[in-house]
């Protein structure tokens, strides 16, 4: 009825031309300009001011010598002389930008090329592509587009994208490309094309969709993205810059200068590494890096490390990154571009606690006076914790530095390989060592055997933790079981690990209250990077967004190949004020619970209307949670866990199953619990702050629960507590066409502002499919085959295999192979030297040792 009155078309023009004036004035005037700007920070290139190249770049451009290293954050003056250390920029608040940083680098100009084919951008001479690879302008590939505009197969079976956009202006996404409906024929039309290998008893079945609108197996038949290994190689760096080398990496903050102790108390105490030396004092107990990214190397299909501030201009070869905690220290001879450590630490005797204690002892003065108490392994399980509202997360400066945990979750007969115990020791060095005991790692070890009661009897505490624990890691394991979990949540009625994977948790941080964060981490999860670094950028990046809308975006990728990240941002709250103005859409704002009753909230009540909040609510308070995988309301999807709900109505919840075969209860559903506000996410590594830990624990201890996937995004939700996505790169081992992967993974059943989360979400039991070749994901053979190759292993794929199946060794690094890969006749590939990779997350990783492998390598040795 509002609009009745503009029901002819002159009317609508003239409506929608003073809606657009309107628009204009007010995005320059209110939040937007206010709001979009946040994202302009130093090294990031997808802002709007700055006109100078990323190191990325000028990397990628091959243009001028390494970056002359700059000394700030860790004193190394009294290591030894003649070293360059390299220090990266390290993400920050406002109020310590100036001490944290070490470079002056600002966000790039950059240009859209019109007239070069479908999503070809420019920035400064770097050529991003949809096929997800970076090269020079002079290596920009054409396409030309066939009448049809839609894309075709080339003669080997892969999808070549040939959407003709060059007639449309530059913006965010793909809608001004094609419309829903001409995106849903193209999809059609590749599925009919596409003609799958033949595999046997593949999931999903290929035949399941031949008929069908949509087919989660056709990502498949992309292009196999095999620059991750043939433009790759330390010699591959040293011919194409011959001057760059290996260098200490210190991404620290600037420790002690007058701007750090402008903002944080006490004074930095440098501590004692697993070579019994001060860290400030022991190069051998830092890692190193190659200040470049190798030339070619393929971009991330979802996300960008520059949206996160996370480092994006150096890589790491095997040997430089795990060399200082024990790779390689029984090898004998000159290992090209690694120099050996001196000394080599009996690793089974180093006390791990005492260096994590007495670092944290000698830096008591940075920590709050509950943090600075030594951490007690075996907690009593009975705790009392007052339960308090959130507050503002805002702080006078120089404050207390908060400490942070890392848990990282194994079990009772898991087996630790080497690349397991190198990864720990890096944790501890890098997170707690290094930082002054701002983090601490812990084991949280599940034990399987039913009924020994292991946190109640001391010698069978002992017992399993030699059994089950390397000696060089029991005194930072946390041993606990299903039963202490029933001791502490009876009115759940469920405590299996599947469904509750957090109690745990939740036990940990109520019993360890010295910690402010937690962060949850899986042992099959892999960073090739320094983690201190990728931690503190996604934490500095939740910060600093605000509340507004900030459910809304979470729900949505970012693909970088779809525009730069400030669009992305614009693009979606656009989406939502479009969605609030069709009815559709009715913004979360401030907390949601299901009875406000039996559940009252412990997060913050919002200071003003959203109407009236110009996205400054939220902004530098600390995130509740962090996930690295969006977050999503799975109420209208097909997500098979969505009705895994307990006790919200007393006593109704899923009768669950005994047994391995079938532990679910695929019946449950109660039509009541469709109204319980709800989120879940995918994602294995997570963030917990104090407040988010205590209010799961709250729900469980009145007996309510939801299906690990949802429970701590819902309490979030619920509770009106800060959980922010943080967009990290994930990378494809195939060549996603653009607009393809946009449909997928923001897919929305042409619903305004609805990503993922209809009918068509990307996280149906069916559809999750597409994950499959991802570089962070819950079901991918991509992650364990490219560290596999990176540790210098051969790696065998799951089928359907590409045609470097069985490729990796010593011998593709230093001789290379002949191989045939469907390109006209056999071609040289290999023989570059070790692998070197930028800070890659990467899960799952199995099989990190060199195995015996069923079958030949299908390769012909050139030097043979």
């Amino acid at each position: 009825m509002l609009l009745s009155g503009f029901a002819s078309p002159r009317r609508l023009v003239l409506l929608a031309a003073v809606s657009f004036v309107i628009a204009v004035l007010f995005l320059g005037t209110t939040s937007y300009s206010k709001y979009l700007p946040k994202y302009d920070l130093p090294s990031f290139p997808y802002g709007h001011k700055g006109e100078e190249k990323s190191s990325l770049e000028e990397d990628q451009l091959g243009s001028g010598a390494a970056e002359t290293p700059v000394e700030v954050g860790l004193d190394m003056s009294a290591a030894k002389s003649g070293t360059s250390v390299v220090k990266t920029p390290t993400v920050s608040t406002p109020s310590s930008s100036a001490s944290s940083t070490s470079s002056t680098t600002t966000a790039p100009k950059f240009e859209i090329k019109t007239g070069d084919g479908y999503g070809f951008r420019v920035y400064d001479g770097v050529t991003t592509t949809t096929d997800g690879t970076s090269s020079t302008a002079v290596d920009q590939p054409s396409t030309t587009a066939i009448e049809t505009g839609l894309p075709t197969l080339e003669s080997n079976g892969s999808v070549v994208d040939t959407v003709d956009t060059s007639q449309h202006d530059h913006g965010h996404g793909f809608a001004q490309y094609m419309t829903y409906d001409e995106t849903q024929t193209n999809i059609r039309s590749l599925i009919k094309s596409w003609l799958p290998l033949p595999v046997e008893g593949h999931e999903p079945p290929y035949e399941t969709y031949r008929d069908k609108d949509y087919d989660p197996n056709l990502w498949e038949g992309f292009q196999w993205d095999n620059d991750y290994y043939f433009k790759n190689g330390i010699k591959k760096l040293t011919t194409e810059q011959p001057h760059v080398q290996p260098v200490p990496y210190l991404p620290y903050p600037a420790y002690n200068t007058p701007e750090w102790k402008a903002e944080w108390l006490g004074e930095h105490v440098p501590c004692e590494g697993a070579r019994g030396r001060l860290l400030n004092d022991s190069l051998e107990d830092i890692a190193t890096a190659w200040s470049l990214i190798p030339h070619g190397y393929p971009a991330a299909t979802l996300g960008d490390a520059r949206a996160v501030n996370a480092d994006a201009s150096h890589c790491f070869d095997r040997y430089n990154r795990f060399g200082p905690y024990g790779y390689g220290q029984g090898e004998r001879g000159d290992i090209e571009g690694w120099q050996r450590p001196v000394v080599k630490p009996d690793w089974s005797s180093v006390r791990w606690d005492q260096l994590q204690e007495q670092c944290l002892e000698l830096n008591r003065e940075r920590f709050a006076p509950n943090a600075r108490q030594p951490t007690l392994l075996r907690p009593d399980a009975i705790f009392s914790v007052e339960a308090k509202r959130g507050q503002p997360s805002k702080r006078e400066t120089p404050a207390y530095h908060p400490r942070t945990a890392v848990l990282v979750r194994t079990w009772q007969g898991y087996e630790y390989t080497e690349n397991d115990l190198q990864t720990i020791r890096a944790m501890m060095t890098e997170l707690s060592l290094i930082s002054g005991g701002e983090y601490q790692v812990f084991l949280l070890v599940a034990v399987g055997d039913h009924g020994v009661n292991v946190t109640s009897n001391s010698q069978v505490y002992a017992d399993i933790l030699s059994e089950s624990v390397p000696r060089e890691f029991r005194s930072i394991a946390v041993l606990w079981d299903e039963e202490l979990l029933q001791s502490l949540y009876p009115d759940v009625g469920d405590w299996s690990v599947k469904w509750h994977q957090y109690m745990p948790v939740q036990w940990f941080s109520e019993t360890h209250q010295e910690f402010d964060f937690i962060w949850n981490l899986e042992p099959d999860t892999r960073f090739t990077g320094n983690y201190y670094q990728f931690l503190e950028s996604l934490s500095a990046f939740a910060k600093e967004m605000p509340r507004k809308y900030l459910w809304e975006r979470n729900q949505r990728y970012y693909i970088p190949s779809a525009g730069s990240f400030s669009d992305y941002v614009l693009d979606s709250v656009e989406a939502v004020e479009t969605g609030m103005r069709e009815g559709v859409i009715t913004p979360v704002w401030g907390p949601q619970p299901y009875n406000p009753t039996e559940q009252p909230p412990l997060g913050q009540t919002p200071p003003t209307s959203e109407k009236d909040d110009q996205f400054a609510w939220g902004e530098g308070d600390e995130a509740d949670l962090i996930t690295l995988s969006p977050i999503f309301d799975p109420k209208h999807t097909e997500w098979e866990d969505k009705d895994m709900v307990w006790n919200y109505v007393p006593g109704i919840h899923p009768n669950i199953s005994d047994t391995d075969d079938d532990p679910a209860d695929p019946t449950f559903h109660y039509p009541e619990y469709a109204n319980i506000p709800r989120r879940a996410t995918f994602s294995p590594l997570l963030r917990f702050s104090r407040l988010q830990l205590h209010a799961m624990h709250v729900e469980n201890t009145a007996g309510r629960a939801l299906a690990s996937g949802m429970f701590p995004a819902s309490i979030a939700l619920q509770h009106g507590l800060k959980a922010v996505y943080a967009p990290h790169p994930v990378w494809a081992d195939r060549k996603w066409l653009a607009w393809y992967a946009d449909a997928i993974f923001n897919a929305n059943e042409n619903k305004t502002a609805q990503w993922g989360q209809q009918n068509d979400s990307v996280y149906n039991t069916d559809r999750s499919h597409n994950f499959g070749g991802l570089s962070y994901s819950s079901n991918s053979g991509f992650p364990t085959v490219l560290y596999r190759r990176w540790l210098g292993f051969a790696a065998y794929e799951d089928e359907p295999v590409s045609p470097i199946d069985g490729l990796g060794g010593k011998g593709y690094e230093d001789r290379g192979f002949i191989v045939d890969l469907g390109n006209g006749g056999p071609e040289s590939i290999g023989g570059k030297g070790r692998m070197c990779l930028p800070g890659m997350l990467l899960h799952p990783v199995l099989k990190v040792k060199e195995a015996d492998e069923p079958g030949e390598r299908p390769f012909m040795d050139p030097g043979g």
